[in-house]
């Protein structure tokens, strides 16, 4: 398997990526910044590739238990090479399953930079490694179903999306969480988002589904956003309201 060993938040970790597969870039980090955790909390890695977005969260948050389930055996074995390297502050483990086949994991919080391709998009490639990562295995409605199935009451789920596909995502979360909540991703700021961070939790005291502020990734100049760029090179969190 050719591989290459990664920088991510400016060297703090480094994760083992298949040069041939799909590669994570900076919206995995983003995703994992905007998680909320507390020590205690179990949070699940639904679909976690090579680990970027658990390796993440396990070096800004202590004393929380990460767990990765991935189905692809390379995309999982590389996760494993990659606990070599990184010294993280939370127990982090990965599995190689499938989630369609986790049942009942009662977890805290659910995190998921899903595929974001339905099955009979122009965008599927004949690269099986990209595919996994791009093309949807379920539909969204399966897909959410099996995130709840795996959450504890009071549950939060947090996903990144195309913000194309922002009604139909929304339209099934109703169905399952009480409250929802869309941060929409420009480049620019006087840019169309073009995807979202969107967050979910089961069970809460009030019925809540509102859009925020848009989050802004670059400056005029191209330069990364204050805010941004501690995310990425510091591996800090990222403030949503």
């Amino acid at each position: 398997m050719d591989s290459s060993l990664d920088k991510f938040l400016n060297g703090k970790i480094r994760i083992y990526q298949h040069t041939k597969g799909y590669r994570a870039g900076i919206d995995s980090v983003i995703l994992a910044a905007s998680v909320k955790c507390k020590a205690g909390d179990t949070v699940i890695d639904a679909g976690s590739g090579t680990g970027v977005i658990s390796y993440c969260l396990a070096f800004r948050c202590d004393n929380i238990k990460v767990i990765g389930v991935e189905k692809n055996f390379e995309y999982y074995s590389l996760a494993k090479k990659s606990m070599t390297f990184n010294s993280v502050n939370a127990k982090i483990d990965f599995l190689n399953k499938d989630f369609i086949n986790i049942i009942n994991m009662q977890s805290d919080i659910i995190v998921s930079n899903p595929p974001w391709f339905k099955q009979d998009s122009s965008f599927i490639s004949k690269n099986d490694l990209k595919n996994d990562a791009k093309i949807e295995s379920l539909n969204l409605d399966e897909w959410i179903q099996k995130v709840i199935g795996n959450l504890k009451d009071r549950g939060e789920y947090y996903t990144i999306f195309p913000y194309s596909r922002i009604k139909e995502i929304i339209e099934i979360l109703k169905k399952y969480f009480d409250i929802i909540k869309t941060y929409p991703i420009s480049s620019f700021e006087d840019k169309l988002p073009d995807r979202a961070i969107i967050y979910a939790k089961k069970m809460a005291n009030k019925t809540e589904c509102i859009e925020l502020n848009k989050i802004i990734i670059h400056k005029n100049d191209k330069s990364f956003m204050n805010n941004i760029n501690d995310v990425l090179r510091k591996g800090s969190s990222l403030s949503l309201a």
